[in-house]
């Protein structure tokens, strides 16, 4: 033991002899050296210019690939998310069955200034999977007076559409879908104005550009809420639109489906004959409605599919199939109220998307994220591996 400590001590001695002579012959150039590793790392202006640049070139190369991914996609893909719990499970789950993600987080307010922001769950799970975002602005709570506000000012219209691309260059979006509804019908010119310089602006950065529009059936407006949708004005200026099949039976009306297959058709029908469709997405919904009637009138409320299929559970009920509407209900009596409901499962939805290859679309949109029935992602994921010119059709059954 003893000599093997006093070899130990031999090393040592002999390794700081070693060192010492290191330190004395070191370069001068490290005398000079700072010894603040952040101060060492501090690039000279020229340096930082220089690294800016690669850093704009690298960014203008990611929107290139994202665009030119997305645009070649078929079908493609587009889910809407509001940033809520369920929603951010089934994105983090099925990100790699989605083309695009648009989460609906920016509104405009009174004053024509954009507000809110990408949840950081939300944008952290996307870019996670490198998964192209496109987020919606709308007018909050729809309103017409703040969408005239807006469309009659050409000032407000230059500050909202700088905002948009300043936000899309600091976040590296995809680009916007805009979503203004419940436009006055006397505002359509000016709503397919505003559209075509948004997407001028974007488009110089790469940018792609998308609108949400309501389903129309014939040129005269008899409904208002979607009169102010100039199909062929938007479609030649924006990228391509978002065909919102869906609501057939509103809140406020009798009990009905979602989206019956022939409302749906006859919405394509008219939109197809107006606008390329391979500018077109098809609006799919992925929820359902209860409607309750009783003494002061009717109610309603949305049912996610979980909370629909576990209602039935809990009923020991059997849904109804309707064949003409091509859509799942059931109704039954509670609190002295008769309740139906009508939703969206995936045997309804296959109808939906078959619909994509009888009419050439490029793809669909569903709303939303976390209130889909679990079948829908072996459905698409199917689709995405058949043909990619058009979706092949797919078997899918059950309630």
């Amino acid at each position: 033991m003893k000599t093997g400590n006093q070899y130990k001590r031999y090393l040592s001695l002999a390794a700081v002899a070693l060192a010492s002579l290191i330190w004395a012959f070191r370069p001068a150039s490290f005398l000079t050296n700072p010894r603040d590793s952040r101060q060492a790392a501090k690039p000279s202006p020229a340096n930082r210019a220089g690294n800016g640049r690669e850093d704009l070139k690298g960014r203008q190369q990611d929107i290139k690939t994202m665009r030119a991914r997305v645009m070649a996609a078929r079908p493609l893909a587009l889910y809407y998310s509001m940033g809520d719990t369920f929603g951010l499970d089934s994105l983090t789950e099925h990100a790699t069955e989605m083309t695009v993600l648009a989460p609906q987080c920016y509104w405009l307010d009174q004053d024509g200034n954009i507000q809110g922001s990408i949840p950081p769950p939300v944008m952290e799970a996307a870019r996670r999977a490198r998964l192209p975002v496109m987020p919606l602005l709308y007018n909050r709570d729809f309103s017409r007076s703040d969408a005239t506000a807006l469309l009659n000012n050409r000032g407000l219209q230059r500050q909202v559409i700088k905002s948009m691309a300043d936000i899309a260059r600091r976040e590296n979006l995809l680009g916007f879908q805009l979503d203004l509804e419940n436009v006055d019908p006397h505002d359509e010119n000016l709503y397919s104005r505003f559209v075509r310089d948004a997407a001028e602006e974007l488009h110089q950065d790469g940018r792609l550009l998308s609108v949400a529009v309501i389903p129309r059936f014939q040129d005269s407006r008899p409904n208002q809420w979607s009169a102010a949708y100039d199909y062929p004005a938007l479609a030649r200026a924006a990228d391509f639109l978002t065909l919102m099949a869906y609501d057939n039976s509103g809140r406020n009306g009798p009990p009905g489906p979602i989206a019956g297959y022939d409302w749906v058709k006859q919405a394509l029908e008219y939109a197809v004959g107006r606008v390329p469709p391979e500018k077109l997405l098809l609006g799919i919904a992925l929820y359902g409605r209860e409607w309750t009637q009783s003494g002061r009138g009717i109610e309603a409320r949305t049912l996610p599919y979980p909370e629909t299929r576990a209602l039935l559970d809990r009923l020991s009920l059997t849904p109804r199939w309707d064949e003409k509407q091509r859509s799942p209900w059931f109704e039954y009596r509670t609190g002295g109220a008769m309740r139906s409901v009508w939703y969206e499962n995936a045997r309804s939805i296959q109808e939906k998307l078959n619909l994509l290859e009888r009419f050439r679309l490029r793809g669909f949109a569903a709303w939303r994220l976390g209130m889909e029935d679990p079948r829908l992602w072996s459905l698409v994921s199917a689709m995405r591996q058949s043909s990619p010119a058009v979706p092949a059709r797919h078997s899918a059954a059950g309630y």
